[in-house]
């Protein structure tokens, strides 16, 4: 069956949900069991167009990675110092830039680590409501 971009990246989404898929061919693989022909190129597409990512149990949506891939908030009026798993720093500081939220001024990542600069007192708690909900 053709499918439509909008339904053939539903279904990539309903298998990421669902925690199922480690690597692009299995997701390519998935869809045609499902009877949705995607070439490994058109899915590579489709999981930058949808912000997929790949973490420890598989590709995952960026909005959702926030319980997952924090593991510490301190505020340090004005800094934020944001510890993750190593190498998921830039996953989350993607997240939060992306986010644009108005009392972050930016973010910088290492390995497992982000500092964020505040812009003010109230951005620390929109920071953290931010990564706790993400989902």
């Amino acid at each position: 069956m053709t499918a439509t971009k909008s339904e053939r990246q539903s279904a990539i989404l309903a298998l990421v949900n669902r925690g199922s898929v480690h690597t692009q061919q299995e997701i390519a693989s998935a869809l045609a069991r499902r009877g949705v022909r995607a070439t490994q190129a058109t899915v590579s597409r489709d999981i930058q167009e949808l912000g997929l990512v790949r973490a420890g149990r598989g590709y995952r949506s960026s909005a959702v990675l926030g319980r997952d891939l924090i593991l510490s908030i301190e505020l340090v009026d004005p800094i934020a110092v944001i510890r993750t798993p190593p190498g998921t720093a830039n996953l989350v500081a993607r997240r939060i830039d992306e986010a644009s939220l108005p009392g972050v001024a930016g973010t910088v990542a290492g390995d497992d680590t982000i500092f964020a600069l505040l812009r003010g007192r109230g951005a620390g708690k929109a920071l953290r409501e931010l990564l706790s909900s993400a989902e």
